[in-house]
């Protein structure tokens, strides 16, 4: 009987509450808070040529599979599937190949509730693609300025070499090396 009250106590005055179970609440809570949700969107075709639609959602399937690979753990960043993305966008009736995307894409992230978006443009100059691609805040709708892969020039048929190119720069943002 007298065991069973020190256990009562123990419970009771907290012993049990501030040497268990607090620290295993903050240990989760700060491998929960600590991951930064990320939604890749497609990225925008500014040439105007439709022949090159197709890239806006080839890139943001690539660097999606490229940023899910970067931190497998998901430790620091938590990348929203390709599925999560685009059900939010046809909830929203949105269209990357739409000319007036670029301002409406904001919309769909109040369904997504992300932290960060990665999104991007690309246009052509003389034979090559000239690719872009930003970190922006949600909130503000600014990018990062100091993460950024810009002027990234490849040939059509080397339009995905950029992938790796992009998310070398831009993974610097979420994980230090």
């Amino acid at each position: 009987m007298k065991i069973i009250k020190l256990i009562v106590l123990y419970f009771i005055e907290g012993k049990f509450m501030a040497k268990y179970i607090i620290p295993i609440f903050l240990i989760f809570n700060v491998a929960i808070f600590s991951q930064i949700k990320i939604a890749i969107l497609p990225f925008s075709n500014l040439d105007g040529n439709s022949d090159y639609n197709k890239y806006c959602y080839e890139i943001q399937d690539s660097l999606t599979k490229a940023f899910l690979e970067v931190d497998v753990d998901k430790k620091f960043i938590d990348v929203l599937s390709l599925d999560e993305v685009d059900n939010a966008m046809s909830e929203m009736n949105l269209d990357a190949n739409a000319p007036n995307f670029d301002g409406q894409k904001w919309n769909v992230l109040e369904i997504l509730e992300c932290d960060r978006v990665i999104s991007g443009t690309f246009r052509i100059v003389g034979e090559r693609f000239v690719i872009n691609s930003y970190i922006y805040y949600p909130e503000t709708r600014v990018s990062d300025q100091t993460h950024q892969a810009k002027d990234i020039f490849k040939r059509e048929e080397k339009i995905l070499e950029a992938i790796p190119i992009i998310v070398k720069k831009l993974s610097k943002a979420f994980i230090a090396d």
